[in-house]
């Protein structure tokens, strides 16, 4: 659930910030790149944490 409203969270503000960025207000288009930033962040680091699953004791491997 936490990683959809993360998607959507990052897919709106793109659109604030780029095709729709000079019909939105200006607090808008600071708000929606915060945004953008925090949710590529966390999503980036919802798939490194839901990623392989290995041993990591050998780092060779």
């Amino acid at each position: 659930m936490f990683v959809w409203a993360t998607a959507v969270a990052f897919l709106l503000s793109l659109l604030a910030v780029g095709p729709l960025r000079e019909t939105s207000p200006t607090w808008l288009q600071s708000g929606a790149e915060l945004v953008a930033v925090i949710s590529l962040f966390a999503l980036v680091c919802l798939l490194e944490s839901s990623g392989n699953n290995t041993d990591r004791s050998n780092p060779a491997a």
